[in-house]
C-alpha cells in the first residue's frame, strides 16, 4: 500500500499560514534564477503548490494534467535529468530543491469525456438551462470530441496544463517560495525517456521551487510591452487603453510594483556570482542595438532601466553587432511576415 508523503514542518493551524491578496501574489511573481541550496522546501507547500493546480480550469472537468514532483535529495534519476537541462538552467535545478515536471495527458480526454461531463451534473454545474441534455449528449456532443485529431487535443489540454502551472505558481508566491519554469530542450524527448513516459503523454513545462537567494524582488518587476500595444478594444487593432486611475489602484494593492532594475540589483548579481565562482555581470548587447530599444515606443519602460541603458552606452566597451548574421536574422524574420527594417536598422 503506498504511504502517503511527510507532512513534518506543517502549521499547527491555519491561522499560521499568512493570508497574501491574490493581487499582491500576482505582483510578487518574479523569475528567481538564484536559490538558497541549503534550504528545502516543506513537503506541505509543494502539495498546497500541487492542490492549486488540480483545481485550474478544464474543459469537461477531464483533469488532463498531472506532474511527477523530484527531490533533490532524494530523487535517483538527478544525473540524468541535468543532462536533459538547458545549459542555461544547470545551475537552477542543482540549487532549488523541487522540480515538478508537469504533464499533459492526452488519453483523459478520449477516456474521461463521459465522466467529466457527468461529474459536472452531478455537481450542478451542467443544466438543462444552457441547453444539455443527455441524449444529446451521448449521440453527438461526447462522440464529436472523442473524435478530435490528436494535434487539436494536444494544443487545447496543453493551454490546460499552462493554465493549472500558472495557478500552481501563483500559490507557490504566496507560500513565499522563489520559482521558475526552465527549459529541458537540450536532449529531445530526454525527460519521456528518464521517465519512461507512456507515448500518449507530454511533457509540457518544467517548475523548479526554492527558497530565493537573491531578493524576492529579483531587481524589480520586468519591463513588459505597452498595455495598449497588447489589448484591443472590440476590434482587432483598436487599442485599449489604460485609465491611470485604475493603475494607481493596482499600485496600491502591490500588482503594479517598481520595475527593475532596483537600486543595489547589480551588486547583488555580481556578489551572487563571487559566492559560487561564476563569471559576474550581466549579457550587453551592441550599443545601437541597446539605443534602438529605448527609442521603442512599444516597450513600457521606467525611468531606472533607461538609466541603466544610459550607463552602459557612457560607458563604452560593448560588444559589435554580428553583421555576419544580418542575413539570417532578416531570413527568419520574413518567414514570419515581420517588418525587419523595425528590428535591423
Amino acid at each position: 500500500m503506498s504511504r502517503p508523503a511527510p507532512t513534518a514542518s506543517i502549521p499547527a493551524s491555519a491561522d499560521d499560514i499568512p493570508d497574501v491578496p491574490v493581487l499582491q501574489a500576482i505582483g510578487d511573481r518574479r523569475t528567481i534564477r538564484y536559490y538558497d541550496p541549503d534550504r528545502k522546501v516543506e513537503e506541505w507547500k509543494i502539495q498546497a503548490v500541487l492542490q492549486a493546480g488540480r483545481l485550474a480550469s478544464c474543459q469537461g472537468n477531464i483533469n488532463a494534467t498531472e506532474a511527477i514532483v523530484v527531490d533533490r535529495e532524494t530523487c535517483d534519476l538527478w544525473d540524468d535529468i541535468e543532462e536533459c537541462v538547458s545549459g542555461f538552467n544547470v545551475q537552477m535545478i542543482n540549487q532549488s530543491s523541487h522540480i515538478i515536471f508537469w504533464l499533459t495527458n492526452l488519453n483523459a480526454w478520449y477516456g474521461r469525456a463521459n465522466d467529466g461531463l457527468s461529474t459536472l451534473a452531478l455537481s450542478g454545474a451542467l443544466t438543462k438551462y444552457h441547453g444539455w441534455n443527455y441524449d444529446f449528449s451521448m449521440t453527438q456532443t461526447i462522440p464529436r470530441l472523442m473524435s478530435f485529431p490528436t494535434e487539436r487535443t494536444d494544443l487545447l489540454l496543453r493551454f490546460e496544463t499552462g493554465l493549472a502551472v500558472s495557478q500552481a505558481m501563483m500559490c507557490g508566491n504566496a507560500l513565499g517560495l522563489g520559482q521558475s519554469l526552465i527549459a529541458f530542450g537540450r536532449k529531445p524527448g530526454g525527460i519521456e525517456g528518464v521517465f519512461g513516459l507512456p507515448p500518449h503523454y507530454r511533457f509540457t513545462w518544467a517548475h523548479v521551487l526554492g527558497y530565493p537567494l537573491e531578493d524576492r524582488t529579483a531587481g524589480g518587476q520586468r519591463p513588459r510591452l505597452k498595455f495598449e500595444k497588447l489589448f484591443h478594444k472590440d476590434a482587432f487593432g483598436t487599442p485599449y487603453m489604460p485609465d491611470p486611475e485604475v493603475n494607481e489602484l493596482l499600485r496600491a494593492k502591490g500588482m503594479l510594483q517598481e520595475q527593475a532594475p532596483l537600486p543595489g540589483r547589480m551588486e547583488e548579481l555580481d556578489a551572487l556570482a563571487e559566492r559560487f565562482g561564476r563569471d559576474p555581470g550581466c549579457v550587453s548587447w551592441p550599443a545601437r542595438e541597446i539605443q534602438r530599444l529605448m527609442d521603442d515606443e512599444d516597450w513600457d519602460f521606467g525611468p531606472r532601466i533607461r538609466e541603466h541603458a544610459q550607463s552602459l552606452l557612457d560607458r563604452g566597451g560593448l560588444p559589435e553587432y554580428p553583421e555576419a548574421m544580418r542575413e539570417t536574422f532578416v531570413r527568419l524574420m520574413e518567414e514570419h511576415g515581420l517588418d525587419t527594417s523595425k528590428y535591423l536598422s
